[in-house]
Order: C-alpha cells, then sequence, then structure tokens
C-alpha cells in the first residue's frame, strides 16, 4: 500500500473514532450544585488564560453518586470527596484517588477519639453498652462513623439489622445527644433515646437550627455535652480538648477545665493520656481526596496531577493577583466547592485504590455502619418491597427453626447488591441472566440455586406478546412502542436485542444497544435506562423511558417502585395501551391474565385471550408454544461470591431448600417464598412463577450458566467486551499508525 493511501485510510479511521480522542486534552470536572459549576465555569476560564493543560470542562450531575457514575462509565473524569464517598465511590463503582487535600500546618485530617473525664475510671472501649455518650451529630465521621462504626465492626455492639447503625446504637446506648438522629430514623423507629442529652430539640430533630451548619463548633458543643449533661463519653477529635481547657476557653463551662482531667479510650480496651492520641485513637478521619475512574492510563492520571500541582502553585492563595482562589468558595455564596476551603495545598497519593487511601481502621469503621446481624445470612434487597418481603422470611424461617438466621440488606440495585456481595457486606442476590453475566464476569460471584418454572429444568423461554386486537408480525416492529421488563434483562432486553439484530431487522453499532432500541421504537419503557451502571453510554434515556410511569425519582428505575418493571411491569404497560408489544417470559400472560391469574389490580378485567404471541416465523398465536418463542434462556439463579468455602455455599443452598419444603406452596397462610402479592409487589426475591429452586450442580459458573448463544449475544451488548466497542477501534487505529510510520522511515532509510 501507498504511503498516502495509507494516509488517507487512517484519515478514515480517525474520523470514525475521533470521540475516543475527545477527551484526551480535557478533564471533566464533576459539579453538584449551581455554586459549584459557576465555581467550576471559573476555574475552567483561568486556567485556560495561564495554558494550564489538559483544559479543564466542567459536567453537571444532581449528587456526588451520580458524578461517581458518570466518572466510572467514561463521562467524567475528576470530583473532590470526602472519606465516606471515597468509601462509597470505590467499593461501588471503582474510582480511585490520586490527591489528598493538604490543610494548615500541614495536616491531612484528625484522629477521631472517644474522651471521658480522667475521675470516671470504670469505662473502657470494651464496656460502653448503657452508657451515656455525646455525639457531633448523626453520619459525621468523629461523631458517629468512626466510633459507632468500630463498636459494630468489632461486635462491641450488636448489629439489630443490616445497615442499622442508628437503631443499633439506640439499643446499645442509654441517653445521649446525637444531633440529627430523628430526621434519620426509619418510620417507626424510637430513637429517642439518642436525643435525650441535647438541651435543643431542634438540634437532635435536625429542623429550626440545622445542626449541620453549626458542625464548626459541633465539636465544642459536644464536649460541652460530656461536661454539662455528665455523660461518660464524647466522640470527638483531639484539638477539641485542647481548645477548651487549660484556659484556652474562658466560656463558663471550660473555663477551669485541665487537659490532663481527661483521658482517651483506645481500641485494645487501655485508656491514656490526651498526649498520646496518636496511638490511641480510633481512626484516623481521612482529608478529602481527588478521585478518578479506577481504571484510567498512568498517562491520564500524571496529567491530572500536573494540572492540580501547576493551578495550585498559581491559584492556592486567596486574594491572589489572578482573580481565582482555588479553595475559597465564597465568591459564588457557598462552601466547600470543589474543595474544602481550610485546604492550602493538595499532595500526590501512592495507592493503588481507596482501600489504602482509607487505611485500615477508617475502612473498618465504614464497613461496621453496613453490618448484618452476626452468623445471618445476607440476602441483597433492592427495593422497599423486597425488603419487605425479606424480612418476613427471616421472620418465617426462624420461627420455622431454619437456621442460620436470614438478614436484609437494602440498596438501590442489583449492580449495586453485586458489588457488596464481592467487598463481603452481603452474600446473596437472585439474578437474570444478564445480570448473572455481569456478575460472574466482573465481580466473581457464582450460581448456588437456580429457579425452575414447572418445565422440569432451570430455564424459561423469551417471548413478545401483544394485543390480540391488532394485526403487525414479528416483522413489523420498528417505529412501535415497546414495553421492556428493564435495560440489560434477559427476556426483555437481551433476547429481543439479540433477535432483532440477527433477524437484521436493528444494527447494533459500537455495542450501544441502547441507542438501537432508541432509534427503532418509537417510545418505550425500559426501566434503568437512565442509570449508568446499565446503559453506561447514556443515549437514548428520554425515549427508552418516555412510556413509563414512576412519579419523580422512581421514573424508570429498575426495580419495583417503576410499576412497568419487570415481567408484570412489561404486561401492564402493553395491557394498559402504553406500549405496542411486550418483551416478557412464557408464562407471564398466564400468571397474570389466565384462568387462575394472581389478582394485583391493574389486572381485574384482563383474560389471556386478550393476547397474542409474536412467532419467529411471521406469523401470530393467540397461545404460546415453543416454536413461537424468541429463545430459550437459562433461568434466574440465587447468587453468591466465588471466595466463600464449599461449606458455606452448602450452608445457603440448604437454608433455601429447607425453606422451600416448608413455605413453597402458594397455599401457606403464613409465608409464600415464591409469592410476592403480600408486599404490593411482583417477582420479589424469586420470580413468583417459581416451582421449585434446584442445586446448579456442575453449572457452577457464570459461563456454564449460561447458554454459549446467550453469552455470545451478551458480549456484543458489552461495550468491555465487544468488537465493534471505541477501545478495539483506537488499537487498530495505534497499530495501523504505527505501519505507517515505519513505512515512513523504510522510505526515509
Amino acid at each position: 500500500m501507498h504511503n498516502s493511501a495509507c494516509f488517507l485510510l487512517l484519515i478514515c479511521l480517525f474520523e470514525t473514532s475521533k470521540i475516543i480522542f475527545a477527551d484526551n486534552g480535557e478533564a471533566r470536572w464533576c459539579t453538584v450544585s449551581t455554586q459549584e459549576a459557576n465555581k467550576c465555569i471559573t476555574m475552567k476560564t483561568k486556567f485556560a488564560e495561564e495554558g494550564l493543560t489538559p483544559a479543564i470542562t466542567c459536567v453537571n450531575e444532581a449528587t456526588h453518586e451520580a458524578c461517581m457514575a458518570s466518572i466510572a462509565n467514561g463521562r467524567a473524569d475528576l470530583i473532590t470527596l470526602d472519606g465516606g464517598d471515597v468509601f462509597t465511590g470505590g467499593r461501588l463503582y471503582g474510582l480511585r484517588p490520586i490527591m489528598e487535600e493538604i490543610y494548615a500546618d500541614g495536616k491531612k485530617g484528625y484522629n477521631a477519639i472517644a474522651v471521658v473525664k480522667k475521675s470516671n475510671r470504670d469505662v473502657t472501649i470494651n464496656n460502653l453498652r448503657g452508657k451515656s455518650t455525646c455525639h457531633t451529630g448523626y453520619g459525621r465521621n468523629a461523631g458517629w462513623n468512626i466510633p459507632v462504626g468500630f463498636l459494630l465492626e468489632e461486635g462491641k455492639m450488636p448489629s439489630v439489622g443490616c445497615q442499622s447503625s442508628l437503631q443499633s446504637a439506640s439499643h446499645f446506648f442509654n441517653l445521649s445527644c446525637a444531633p440529627g438522629v430523628l430526621e434519620a430514623a426509619k418510620e417507626g423507629s424510637d430513637v429517642h433515646n439518642l436525643c435525650s442529652l441535647c438541651p435543643d430539640p431542634d438540634v437532635c430533630s435536625g429542623s429550626g437550627n440545622d445542626y449541620s451548619a453549626r458542625y464548626m463548633s459541633a465539636f465544642s458543643l459536644t464536649f460541652k455535652c460530656m461536661i454539662e449533661r455528665e455523660a461518660d463519653v464524647a466522640f470527638i477529635k483531639t484539638e477539641t480538648v485542647l481548645e477548651n481547657t487549660d484556659g484556652n476557653n474562658q466560656e463558663a463551662w471550660a473555663a477551669t477545665l485541665r487537659s490532663e482531667d481527661f483521658e482517651i479510650l483506645c481500641r485494645d480496651g487501655t485508656r491514656r493520656s490526651i498526649a498520646e492520641e496518636a496511638s490511641c485513637n480510633l481512626a484516623t478521619a481521612p482529608s478529602h481526596a481527588v478521585v478518578t475512574a479506577g481504571d484510567k492510563s498512568k498517562e491520564d492520571i500524571d496529567s491530572y496531577i500536573q494540572l492540580i500541582k501547576k493551578a495550585v502553585d498559581i491559584f492556592a492563595a486567596d486574594g491572589n493577583a489572578k482573580g481565582f482562589s482555588m479553595f475559597d468558595s465564597e465568591p459564588w455564596s457557598g462552601s466547600k466547592l470543589l474543595f474544602k476551603d481550610a485546604t492550602e495545598n493538595l499532595r500526590t497519593l501512592n495507592v493503588k485504590n481507596y482501600e489504602d487511601f482509607l487505611g485500615v481502621e477508617y475502612l473498618g469503621s465504614m464497613n461496621g455502619l453496613l453490618t448484618c446481624p452476626a452468623d445471618s445470612i445476607r440476602f441483597c434487597t433492592v427495593s422497599s418491597g423486597e425488603q419487605k418481603k425479606c424480612e418476613a422470611m427471616s421472620t418465617a424461617f426462624s420461627d420455622a427453626s431454619i437456621s442460620p438466621n436470614i438478614s436484609c440488606f437494602q440498596t438501590k440495585n442489583h449492580a449495586h447488591c453485586m458489588a457488596y456481595i464481592a467487598a463481603g457486606n452481603a452474600d446473596i442476590v437472585t439474578l437474570d441472566g444478564g445480570d448473572i453475566y455481569k456478575a460472574g464476569k466482573y465481580h466473581a460471584l457464582v450460581p448456588l440455586l437456580g429457579e425452575t418454572y414447572g418445565e422440569g429444568d432451570a430455564s424459561y423461554w423469551a417471548v413478545a406478546v401483544v394485543r390480540a386486537n391488532t394485526t403487525f408480525t414479528i416483522n413489523d416492529l420498528q417505529g412501535k412502542k415497546s414495553c421492556h421488563t428493564g435495560i440489560m434483562k434477559t427476556a426483555g432486553w437481551v433476547v429481543p436485542v439479540g433477535y432483532l439484530s440477527d433477524n437484521q431487522q436493528l444494527e447494533v453499532k459500537n455495542c450501544d444497544s441502547a441507542s438501537a432500541i432508541g432509534e427503532f421504537f418509537s417510545q418505550s419503557c425500559a426501566p434503568g435506562a437512565l442509570k449508568e451502571e446499565y446503559n453506561p453510554l447514556q443515549t437514548e434515556p428520554a425515549s427508552l423511558c418516555s412510556l413509563c410511569i414512576g412519579q419523580r425519582d422512581q421514573h424508570c428505575v429498575r426495580n419495583d417502585h417503576e410499576p412497568y418493571y419487570d415481567y408484570s411491569g412489561a404486561l401492564r404497560c402493553l395491557a394498559e395501551g402504553a406500549g405496542d408489544v411486550a418483551f416478557i417470559k412464557h408464562l407471564t400472560v398466564d400468571e397474570y391474565a389466565g384462568d387462575n391469574k394472581k389478582d394485583v389490580g391493574w389486572n381485574a378485567n384482563l383474560k389471556s385471550s386478550d393476547f397474542h404471541y409474536l412467532c419467529p416465523d411471521g406469523t401470530r398465536q393467540e397461545t404460546w408454544s415453543e416454536d413461537c418463542s424468541l429463545s430459550k434462556v437459562s433461568a434466574h439463579a440465587l447468587m453468591t461470591s466465588g471466595t466463600k468455602s464449599d461449606a458455606e455455599k452448602s450452608q445457603i443452598k440448604d437454608v433455601f431448600l429447607q425453606g422451600q419444603k416448608r413455605f413453597g406452596s402458594d397455599d401457606n397462610s403464613d409465608f409464600k417464598l415464591f409469592d410476592s402479592e403480600d408486599y404490593e409487589g411482583s417477582d420479589l426475591l424469586f420470580k413468583d412463577s417459581t416451582a421449585s429452586l434446584v442445586d446448579v450442580g456442575n453449572r457452577n459458573t457464570y459461563d456454564t450458566w449460561l447458554s454459549k448463544e446467550y453469552l455470545e449475544g451478551l458480549k456484543k451488548q458489552d461495550p468491555k467486551e465487544c468488537s465493534g466497542s471505541s477501545t478495539t477501534k483506537m488499537t487498530l487505529f495505534g497499530l495501523l499508525l504505527g505501519l505507517y510510520i515505519s513505512q515512513i522511515f523504510r522510505g526515509v532509510a
């Protein structure tokens, strides 16, 4: 090939792949408020005036967690997070801290301590049950997260429920002042004893004089609480004792206090003087840190670090000659915008992951806040309905003497369940094929038990269903309105995308199935399409959610808070006239419209004759048959961490196999394992159509559980795997560029 032809080919490849290179010359900073966005815009302008590269651009999101998702999925690059958010960002989104804030006198955070009066000789960290306590506030590092998390993690404070630090503390302590607990308490839970020592009820509820607005003085107020209310212990930082003793505070309550009259409770059960806080603290609260995606290249990370270092040299000092102060938020009517206002410098971190940055002790406290009751099997749930059914299951199993006990770990979606199980915070979750693939490939989860649906094996058929009063076929779907069980779910997404693609009706470019479906159908409800965990490219979200009817922040979510979610939701979407076709499983119509249908309200007047099945041969059928299906696929499976021992896996299997013997029939008068009607939902924890759970046997990995054909179809929709991905294009471009350059040098030689 001539050099000129080679060069033209490279230009063509570059044009088709140019979006890949768009962010190489920029650092996209994520903001979470109007004030932050405005400060970011100014920062972008000022950095550009100084010729700093890569150039700053600003990406606006509603919350820190939305920013985490954007960074993880390549739509943003940087954000500054506190320790708790660094934990969440690392655990759920794979983010990595690259720089930490440095404060006055070179400090990088502070030590959280438990302070007692020296005269109160009987108190140690090991006997705080029944003691009176003072906290800076619920959710605060020194006053709550570190001490309560430590006590839970070490088993010194029993957990009364997964992620229930507030309720656990209420049971554990006697009288306390923990500002904000009433506002944070779950409906129906009584934690008023945690407010008993507060002088102002508004402080405890979080209303009126908002406690968070007074956080800078909260440490002193907490120390004052211990002095005036004669509490046993105050959870604060070391500086607070020094600032309020030895004549440093002349207010009446502190004027006569001496630092030598107080001691610190150490993790090992001993007590030491205030001067020994470096070796006697509960954990060090880390500085805020600048984080980026964990899979960023060394070159990208180095470019961000050099950018920030150069910026600090120019813009760190308040009131500098350049007219922009990185660590000042006052001009934008806020505080801690982009960085903490107390920051004086930023230091490069030489850590590989978030755990190394947070440290063993702080990490332990954060894990402690997630703790479930000891020795329980922790079932991960994704909605309030699932949580209620899980709690009922726990009670039923316990009453039937089935052990170990079940506890219920609630989170937002199945993607988070995978991450929490992989990290050891939860144990099990039931997933469909699309999620089984992701859980196995990227989180090392493995199947334990499979659902059967009365067909004799752990499988089911994916089908396309329409209303009987229509006439179109499987070949006429373009431009119609579609109802999906959820984005990247098997029957509702993976199979129809694969079928339409294989039959040349749909073209999936660059692994972007969301964009392909959004262009193929005029409108859809595909729950989860707004979430980057399931739609990382974030294409076509408006069209893919336009038929969904969930309200406000529940709109188009990938759980039963969206009424059109899952099999029943997709059929409801079709039955109520929102969509023209529903992609569901072969049993769904009989479940909700058959002679023995379950009554869930919306289906009261439905009959199975109201629906037809679309067959691959272009015909329609009034009743389902195997030859009128899109594909046969593996059933949903109960998944756990692949790191569990064979004994642990066997124990989990045994609990649920025992449970289905006792509660597997829908005729039970108390608890029904495979029925969700009592919890205002459907398919909660397990599919309602489940006949039984069966041991997976030798099909005990994600790829042996799923069929080879199904795996191939999934890979075509996985941006990290499929051959049309931008990464592959970049690699090809680099390869051809190298060949072209070598041709040039051969010519020169």
